[in-house]
């Protein structure tokens, strides 16, 4: 499997690293200086339940009195991130399969109420990750992902709508009230025998 990156590193006191890791394989590590392009293949691909992660790591909090922050006048000038601009997977894009969740790893001095999840697009700002699982074939699954939706909870449907011309359930329904008008019909029918 192709995987093609493109990312922004921002430098404040060093720059950022990222790794990739997939099935919990780590396939790249390295900083991130400016805008990069990044080329990878991996032949650690399972049939079900494949594992993405894109993280960043190194970022201080306080560890030796250093932040990779600059603030000023509430507002940060400098800043320690990295930026995903492109993800692709055999050459189709899938950034916006990460769902907007980063997932923190507190390090240093972060303060134990800072959130394990935060919302942000494409921005690593913290220690952490993105990632998204994703099946065999391919195509099949990232096109389930990126446009099938999940059905309601508190809806109640009487076909499938996960699939077009899918009438199973509606078939039986009507086999079993053709079985009971037969029925009816042998009981109460004018025929003696």
């Amino acid at each position: 499997m192709k995987i093609n990156l493109q990312v922004v590193g921002t430098y404040c006191n060093s720059w950022p690293n990222l790794i990739v890791e997939l099935n919990g394989v780590k396939i790249h590590e390295q900083k991130v200086k400016n805008t990069e392009i990044i080329e990878l293949e991996s032949n650690n691909i399972l049939q079900q339940g494949n594992r993405l992660i894109l993280g960043m790591t190194n970022k201080a909090f306080g560890k030796n009195g250093i932040y990779d922050t600059v603030v000023k006048n509430n507002k940060i000038i400098e800043d320690k991130t990295i930026q995903v601009l492109s993800i692709k997977l055999n050459d189709i894009e899938c950034k916006t399969l990460f769902n907007n969740t980063f997932h923190v790893h507190r390090t240093d001095k972060q303060p134990s109420y800072f959130p394990d999840k935060v919302n942000t697009v494409d921005v690593m700002s913290y220690n952490g990750y993105f990632t998204f699982t994703f099946d065999l074939p391919l195509y099949n699954s990232l096109t389930n992902k990126k446009f099938k939706k999940p059905l309601q909870k508190d809806v109640s449907y009487f076909s499938n709508s996960s699939a077009v011309f899918h009438y199973e359930e509606e078939t039986k329904v009507i086999v079993e009230i053709k079985n009971i008008l037969k029925e009816v019909d042998e009981k109460f029918s004018d025929k003696r025998s």
